[in-house]
């Protein structure tokens, strides 16, 4: 892996148009330059619209899930098996979003519009192909995914069909993902965002009308709902397409963007390929850890459900921090303004913990109504609220793990976040949920604490990552 080193960096050269010519254009950084605004206005300004993007995107199953919910458990069952699966197949073929991210910021940050369009066009096509090799493997694969996780026979028969049509939007959404991601690294969350609330409502239309059977359509149940998300998926993925080729703040990508060129292509999957890694430790490490909360039995269960539900308000936020990270950074290092990149990780970071433990303490506050709104059983809502008392301590550690994780990933280095995933999620989280839980016979709580001891290993495996100045060196 090529470096560079400090001395590049304080020369502070800005290029102009490399490679295209066109007019300048902004960086996220122009208005903070300027005097304008302030960073930390700037890292908001990038963040909330992330975790609006992220949970609109969350949204789309939860809907589905909702919306087939009146025709009985095996449709939710099936809806909920099926998607489960879904989530985390697209999440790790999805990760080459990082190496988008990557190279589309720090090319924004040179003010290269023809590198960035490239750097697009490249992450489009490889999009293309993973969207392809995941629809055919899936078709083939999908019953024996279903008995993997021990889905009942009559929710697996429901799913299986059920599954297959979303799998028909498989390149969609990988072109959704990537698309999304470079426009992310341009500096612009909001297009992303409004994308993903109008993939919400037409995939609301489309079920009420394809689910239940409106103005002369069939009523095709839980597989119009499959249906309509795979019609939502493709509409924002054409939404994506024109951004990215038509508008006029884009990168323009035009055909000549789409020929394969292996230099790029291999930059993409070199950055990618440790967060390839990642996210297959996590499935792995997800199957797992659910597999020791489901040994606990129904009441834990259903609580550790509820409580991880209102803790995800805080994940998302983490989100949208690991977003903004990754832009300011990216686009930092590309204009060669190291103590820029610095500055922009300790104040995305810090803004990071601050909101986080916000959160924390609201929902400790708040808790216990909120999970009344969820539940009725009180034995349910009362263990739900202690272990979101006890996950409450975590917060600030994930804001740290995943904020810093995000700048790293913005920079091109994707091997410190991926060591933070296999020590933490793989080894740390189901060794110290397990022997918590089980030899020492904590139960639920033992598993709580379990993910408490893995997001302070992340946190502090990616500190070093950041203290060590590696991704200050990276040249992409």
């Amino acid at each position: 892996m090529k470096t560079t080193t400090e001395e590049d960096y304080q020369r502070n050269v800005t290029v102009h148009g490399r490679g295209s010519g066109e007019e300048q254009f902004a960086t996220v950084y122009s208005s903070v330059l300027a005097g304008r605004t302030s960073l930390r206005r700037t890292i908001v300004h990038l963040a909330w619209p992330a975790v609006a993007e992220n949970l609109l995107q969350t949204m789309l199953l939860i809907v589905d899930t909702f919306m087939v919910a009146y025709y009985g458990s095996v449709s939710i069952a099936a809806a909920a098996a099926a998607g489960t699966l879904l989530w985390r197949l697209h999440m790790t073929l999805g990760c080459i979003e990082r190496g988008t991210t990557a190279l589309v910021a720090r090319r924004w940050g040179e003010r290269d519009r023809e590198g960035a369009a490239k750097a697009s066009g490249q992450s489009l096509l490889l999009s293309i192909v993973i969207g392809t090799v995941l629809l055919t493997l899936g078709m083939i694969w999908t019953p024996q995914l279903l008995s993997l996780i021990r889905t009942p026979a009559e929710p697996r028969e429901a799913a299986i069909p059920y599954m297959r049509i979303i799998l028909l939007g498989s390149i969609a959404r990988m072109i959704f993902f990537v698309g999304s991601a470079a426009m992310r690294a341009m500096g612009d969350t909001k297009t992303p965002m409004w994308i993903a609330l109008g993939m919400n409502v037409s995939n609301i239309i489309f079920n009420y009308v394809l689910i239940y059977g409106k103005f002369g359509f069939p009523e095709l149940k839980l597989r119009g709902s499959a249906i309509s998300t795979t019609i939502a998926l493709t509409l924002a993925a054409l939404a994506v397409l024109w951004y990215l080729t038509a508008y006029r703040s884009g990168p323009h990508v035009r055909r000549r963007h789409l020929i394969p060129d292996f230099r790029i292509l291999s930059s993409i999957v070199r950055i990618s390929l440790p967060s390839f890694l990642e996210e297959i430790v996590i499935s792995i490490g997800f199957l797992v850890f659910f597999s020791f909360v489901n040994r606990l039995g129904t009441l834990p269960l259903a609580a550790h459900a509820l409580a991880t539900r209102l803790e995800s308000l805080s994940f998302m936020a983490g989100v949208g921090f690991s977003v903004a990270a990754a832009t300011l950074v990216g686009q930092a290092l590309g204009m060669r303004q190291l103590p820029l990149a610095r500055q922009a990780f300790r104040q995305t970071t810090g803004l990071a913990v601050v909101v986080m433990s916000s959160v924390a303490v609201l929902l400790v506050v708040g808790g216990r109504f909120l999970l009344g709104l969820f539940c009725r059983e009180s034995d349910v809502v009362e263990l739900a609220y202690a272990l979101l008392l006890v996950a409450a301590v975590e917060q600030p550690l994930l804001a740290i793990a995943m904020t810093l994780g995000g700048g790293l990933r913005g920079a091109g280095d994707t091997v410190f976040p991926m060591l933070s995933s296999l020590g933490g999620n793989l080894v740390v989280r189901l060794v110290a949920t397990y022997w918590l839980a089980f030899p020492l016979g904590l139960g639920i709580y033992g598993v709580v604490i379990g993910t408490i001891v893995d997001w302070l290993v992340r946190a502090i495996v990616v500190y070093i990552g950041y203290r060590s100045e590696r991704w200050a060196r990276i040249k992409l």
